[in-house]
């Protein structure tokens, strides 16, 4: 692209909004770091974060012969010689100074209170199912427990069936897997140290030694497989305490007893574990319950396929490659099913998407502090687009007359919509240094929590934040989401990834929201509990001059592909050859990522009589003289291009997408052509609007007048204000349907 056109792409610029970074620094208690799920979700979380810069501060109560390695960075506290109770004791007094809770694990309730008493709030994890629970969640009160986690939704599910209080939430966490889970040489170096011949099958079973785990079962099953093919299992774990000696000698007793003592290994704890998987070509869990079982996870994601026992979280483990039998299944089931899997020649890794800073989130929760706040808009960004024109018009009507703020979640790059929001006394500030999806939630809930907030309200925000925000949102906090249509509900549906960590996808959402606002009659609504319309509005301008001499259209807007720019310009091209006199100007920018496709329109448009303006946010070209505004879109809500040109007395040729049907009308307002709409049809538009300039300046005062009679932005705020303030439909400002008054008006 010519650099003469580089104002073209908009970049960064200084905006004046600072950053309110309201997140603390993290803290994690555990109860050791012993090899289990539990102490591996909390490392790989904190490692996440840690890596990032964040400050992480994680305590240890308990030393375990065999321990995970802390990462580094990761700030360590650990007990030394004094009792439990006293360095609990000492935890909460050196953490009763934050606001944040801290994020618990395997901590008993007895252990809990001390931090509670001591002034810290907890975010208890429960990481099992109810035979393995250290807690009973009927004890915890809102007070020190604001809510609670559970990995899976089975575990959800019995804790809140348990009598819990306080609200419970899922995270399914995803182990991270090394490339040496599919090295083929670890794979021949380990048969070859351990005496496994190439062509066995080998069958893994991963965990510490405990009843739960079912060993001896995993013995039997390798008894019942050997009958039908050379087989080899490998247990990988070790005993913790007592009871995991005595699983010891069950293993080894039912070894012998069934004569598979020689097809049996032990290697204990492993460090690290990826070798193994790679070695392996199965693995097996029989365990009596789990929770989430990071075993399982971690070998579907090395490529290995899992016959497992159908418990607890198991099966909202979605994977082509686990088969779940029935609890209590016999050795014979799990033989049979693993003897229909061959042994490995090809080692490639299957990881699902990984989401670990979704720990972060689930200490956002402030205590109460500072100003208090009715409604928190949350938006992606203050640049020089339609969706944050509307935002800045509501906000500045809203001003004074409701306490509210603007989160913004990313870098801006025009000055001007942030300059008017400081005009106007709005106060609007950064909650993260970055755009990060995490980092921003974990803000976002921290300043609505710590100001009291009623309304959290999404003004076009990236989807994950949404998902995580509302998942993650107090009961009490009502969220709106005023950023609906068509490309919101498809973004939305793409974080299907995020949704299956969170256990809380689109639905989930839609069902959690308390309104959702449309800017049109929008029949691909999603179902959701409140629906409310509300057009955008505008303020009305004087009518433009009458049209130049010449036949001149105007484009205003992004560049983007969702624009159409390339169907305008070949339109454009065909009125050229019939009107060599015609003109086509653009006010707009192109965001950095639609950058190819800016040089593409610039192509296309080389040899045309096309001049191309840039950002104009302040509107003033609206008082040039113009044949009339030419606004084609993908997916429209209610386009403020086509609003603004109506308010300044311009006809508008559109395409019929979204709201913009309910705004332009043929014939009395303007052009409306198909949402398809072809290069052909648009130019015969432009074509009829210059060749008839009186007519094409009397459907533009008529659409003047209506947008004077319907899109006002005193009845916008007053719509928005009454859900706001009241949660109750708008009672005292009648907004008809856009199309009701159109009869009325007599065609130019």
């Amino acid at each position: 692209m010519d650099r003469a056109a580089d104002f073209l792409v908009a970049g960064p610029v200084a905006d004046g909004i600072g950053v309110d970074d309201r997140r603390e620094p993290l803290r994690a208690l555990v109860s050791s770091l012993a090899r289990g799920g539990a102490e591996r979700i909390v490392l790989e979380w904190l490692a996440a974060e840690q890596r990032r810069g964040r400050a992480v501060e994680l305590a240890v109560l308990h030393h375990r012969r065999h321990e995970y390695r802390v990462p580094p960075g990761v700030a360590l506290v650990r007990r030394s010689e004094e009792p439990v109770d006293a360095f609990v004791s000492a935890l909460a007094a050196r953490w009763a100074r934050s606001p944040a809770p801290v994020s618990t694990h395997l901590v008993g309730d007895e252990l809990l209170a001390r931090l509670w008493g001591g002034g810290v709030r907890t975010v208890p994890v429960v990481h099992n199912m109810r035979e393995g629970w250290r807690n009973d969640p009927a004890r915890w009160r809102p007070e020190h427990v604001p809510f609670a986690v559970a990995c899976a939704e089975a575990v959800r599910a019995q804790v809140a069936g348990a009598g819990c209080a306080v609200p419970v939430f899922t995270i399914r966490h995803r182990p991270s897997v090394g490339p040496a889970a599919t090295d083929a040489r670890e794979r021949a170096r380990l048969r070859a140290e351990w005496g496994i011949a190439a062509d066995a099958f080998v069958v893994v079973a991963v965990g510490a030694l405990k009843p739960q785990k079912d060993y001896p079962r995993a013995v039997e099953v390798l008894a019942s497989l050997r009958r039908s093919r050379e087989a080899v299992l490998v247990v990988l774990g070790g005993a913790l305490d007592a009871a995991g000696l005595a699983q010891l000698g069950e293993i080894a007793g039912t070894a012998a007893r069934l004569g598979v003592a020689r097809a049996l290994r032990l290697p204990g704890f492993v460090d690290p574990v990826e070798p193994w998987y790679a070695a392996a070509d199965a693995l097996v869990n029989v365990s009596r319950h789990e929770g989430l079982s990071m075993a399982t996870a971690e070998a579907l994601a090395a490529g290995l396929p899992v016959v497992a026992a159908d418990v607890g979280g198991q099966r909202e483990i979605s994977h082509a490659h686990l088969e779940l039998l029935p609890p209590g299944a016999p050795p014979e089931a799990y033989a049979r099913a693993l003897a229909r899997l061959p042994v490995r020649e090809a080692l490639v890794a299957d990881p699902a998407p990984r989401h670990p800073r979704a720990w972060s989130v689930s200490t956002a929760w402030r205590r109460r502090n500072g100003a208090p706040l009715e409604t928190l808009f949350v938006t992606a960004n203050l640049n020089a687009g339609g969706a944050q024109r509307s935002l800045v018009n509501l906000a500045e009507r809203l001003a004074g007359r409701h306490r509210f703020a603007i989160a913004v979640c990313g870098e801006n790059t025009h000055p001007a919509f942030p300059a008017r929001l400081a005009g106007a006394g709005v106060e609007r500030f950064r909650v993260a240094p970055s755009a990060d999806p995490f980092d921003v939630a974990e803000g976002i809930l921290a300043r609505a929590t710590a100001g009291g907030a009623r309304n959290l309200c999404f003004w076009n925000a990236d989807p994950r934040v949404k998902l995580l925000v509302a998942r993650f949102a107090p009961p009490a906090l009502r969220l709106l989401d005023a950023s609906p249509g068509a490309y919101a509900y498809e973004e939305l549906e793409s974080a299907a990834a995020l949704a299956a960590t969170l256990a809380f996808g689109p639905a989930d959402y839609y069902r959690r929201l308390d309104c959702l606002v449309t800017k049109f009659h929008d029949r691909a609504c999603p179902p959701c509990g409140r629906v409310e319309v509300i057009p955008n509005g505008v303020t009305l301008r004087d009518p433009a001059p009458a049209a130049a001499a010449f036949p001149r259209f105007l484009v205003s807007g992004r560049i983007a592909p969702s624009k159409r720019l390339e169907t305008v310009l070949d339109a454009f091209a065909a009125l050229v050859r019939l009107c060599p006199g015609a003109r086509l100007e653009v006010a707009g920018q192109a965001e950095a990522r639609h950058r190819d496709y800016l040089e593409s329109v610039l192509d296309r448009a080389r040899d045309l009589p096309v001049v191309f303006r840039g950002a104009q946010p302040g509107l003033d070209y609206l008082g040039e003289p113009f044949t009339a505004a030419v606004v084609l879109g993908t997916h429209q809500g209610c386009p403020n291009a086509v609003l603004e040109a109506m308010a300044a007395g311009l006809a508008v040729i559109a395409n019929a997408s979204g709201g913009t049907g309910e705004l332009v009308r043929s014939g009395l307002t303007g052009w409306l052509l198909p949402e398809a709409c072809s290069a052909g049809a648009l130019a015969q538009a432009m074509a009829d609007a210059a060749g008839d300039p009186g007519r094409a300046r009397r459907l533009g005062l008529a659409g003047r007048e209506h947008v004077a009679r319907h899109h006002s932005p005193e009845d916008m705020s007053l719509r928005y204000l009454s859900i706001l303030e009241s949660g109750r439909p708008a009672t005292d400002v009648e907004t008809r349907h856009a199309h009701d008054d159109f009869p009325r008006l007599r065609p130019a």
